[in-house]
């Protein structure tokens, strides 16, 4: 799986985050487990 240039991977484990600045081939891993692209968090809205 290729890393994709300005997303964010989490750990599922520590729940260290990565941003990724320079897109590549490979994967990111921690504790021995690959970690997963981190979802969007939903802005507030302003009601």
């Amino acid at each position: 799986m290729a890393n994709l240039l300005g997303k964010r991977y989490v750990c599922a484990e520590c729940e260290a985050t990565v941003l990724v600045t320079k897109a590549g081939e490979g994967e990111l891993t921690c504790h021995g487990q690959a970690m997963e692209p981190a979802t969007a968090k939903p802005l507030p809205s302003s009601d």
